[in-house]
């Protein structure tokens, strides 16, 4: 199953107890899941994660940004710093996972930061070093730059602007982590709560098929440069829901058809206005 749990709001909100996350985290091994990502800098969730059973999951989390009023030798010390009380809050596993920002990764400071993240993977604290990115050029600048491990970046039935790189993606041997697959629930709601900021795209939206999250998540799943699909929830009925929606029998279809050139329909900074549903 591509399904990778994640758990940027863990601890943050009053949504999910302890028990609840210790509950979906059994739940999710039990359905073959073994991948979990913080997908922000949240030292909640870390904190939260290692009080639970983890050992046996994949954990990545992100670094801490670029302070760009701080020197270079400061933002060294800082990600240095920040990552060892990453592993501190984590029980000191290894982490599946490091993640940093492409922006980050392509300023002056940025491969400074990468060779330290290089120094951590061979001291085997972390397996992997990726990158976070949210559009292609970045990507481009960044697989031309270093190697990375892993890549999370934006896909779903709309937004298919990293759709011409997976191939490439993959002869380089990086794994693939889709987020925004929901696209903050906008791609699950109905023709009546679609917000007027996406009337131009109406038709579109109100064409995908039913049960929506069948669809989806359908999209990801059988694009086969994808390794992992990330989606948030917080409960186990939660995401018992999710995974019965990812094994539904969807038809055939055509998915180019729902691609959206406009960014400004799936932009991050935008959706999060605009939409409040999920």
């Amino acid at each position: 199953m591509k399904i990778e749990l994640e758990a940027a709001q863990f601890g943050s909100n009053n949504k999910c107890s302890y028990d609840d996350i210790q509950n979906l985290l059994e739940f999710a091994k039990g359905n073959g899941i073994s991948s979990v990502c913080i997908s922000t800098n949240n030292k909640n969730a870390e904190q939260v994660l290692g009080q639970c059973r983890i050992d046996d999951l994949d954990i990545t989390t992100n670094t801490i940004r670029i302070d760009n009023t701080l020197s270079r030798s400061d933002n060294f010390d800082n990600f240095r710093d920040e990552f060892y009380k990453t592993q501190k809050r984590l029980g000191y596993i290894e982490l599946y996972g490091l993640m940093l920002s492409a922006e980050d990764l392509l300023s002056p400071q940025g491969l400074a930061l990468w060779d330290l993240a290089t120094d951590f993977k061979e001291k085997e604290y972390v397996y992997n070093i990726g990158v976070s990115v949210d559009n292609p050029q970045d990507l481009i600048d960044v697989i031309d730059t270093v190697d990375i491990d892993i890549v999370q970046l934006p896909l779903n039935l709309i937004n298919h602007k990293f759709i011409g790189l997976l191939p490439e993606l993959k002869r380089k041997g990086i794994e693939i982590h889709t987020n925004s697959t929901f696209l903050q629930g906008l791609l699950l709601l109905n023709e009546y709560q679609i917000p007027e900021y996406f009337r131009e795209i109406k038709n579109i939206l109100t064409r995908i098929p039913e049960p929506k999250m069948a669809y989806a998540l359908s999209f990801p799943k059988l694009i086969k440069e994808i390794d992992k699909i990330i989606i948030g929830c917080y409960t186990s009925q939660e995401l018992d829901t999710i995974i019965e929606m990812y094994n539904y029998p969807t038809e055939n279809i055509d998915y180019s058809e729902f691609s959206v050139a406009n960014e400004k329909f799936y932009t991050p900074s935008i959706i999060n206005k605009k939409c409040k549903y999920m």
